[in-house]
């Protein structure tokens, strides 16, 4: 499976830094995307009010794009608000709940941190993917300056939803165990 995970590298040197929404618009350009985690609630009416809202973002650049997001509260609000009626309602870590057609890029966008069960939607996602999918996961850096500098004043930088830190090495290591190989890894600066 192709697989490009946005994360700083284990080493320090050739870092590519990158415009993290700018690379998944490039990325998607034209082509068929499934965006997990699609609403990005609870932050959704944030994001649209900051003109961050990465769904919107892909949409413009999209050939065709599917969401898939938990939150079903969230999917209704914005079908009622913003005719946005290609979200679907489902757990990434269902295999079940995922759209029954292809897609050529997977967007995990700032998702894994927050699952119960990564090794579980990473199974899921490997058994809708065809050899031609690639798979993007974007996830804070848990090594990042801002979370150590924060530690160092005793005060844990993390949302109250996360379940987990995820590092270059131990992502890499959870994706390989459910059958992926890592292509790229980048760093980016404020995910919005």
């Amino acid at each position: 499976m192709n697989f490009t995970v946005m994360m700083k590298k284990n080493s320090l040197i050739n870092i590519e830094y990158i415009d993290r929404v700018q690379y998944l618009r490039e990325i998607c350009h034209k082509k068929r995307v499934l965006h997990l985690g699609a609403t990005d609630s609870p932050f959704t009416k944030q994001a649209i009010q900051e003109n961050k809202f990465l769904h919107f973002a892909l949409s413009e650049v999209s050939e065709k794009i599917v969401g898939l997001d938990l939150d079903n509260s969230m999917i209704q609000w914005l079908a009622d608000n913003y005719e946005i009626n290609n979200i679907l309602h489902g757990n990434i870590e269902n295999s079940e709940d995922y759209p029954k057609e292809s897609f050529d890029i997977i967007v995990a966008g700032e998702i894994f941190e927050h699952l119960s069960n990564p090794g579980k939607a990473l199974n899921s996602i490997n058994s809708v993917m065809s050899s031609s999918t690639n798979l993007v996961i974007t996830v804070p850096n848990a090594y990042s300056i801002k979370g150590f500098s924060r530690s160092l004043m005793k005060h844990e930088l993390i949302h109250p939803d996360h379940t987990m830190h995820h590092s270059p090495h131990t992502l890499k290591a959870l994706l390989e165990r459910h059958g992926f190989s890592v292509i790229n890894f980048f760093s980016y600066v404020n995910c919005g």
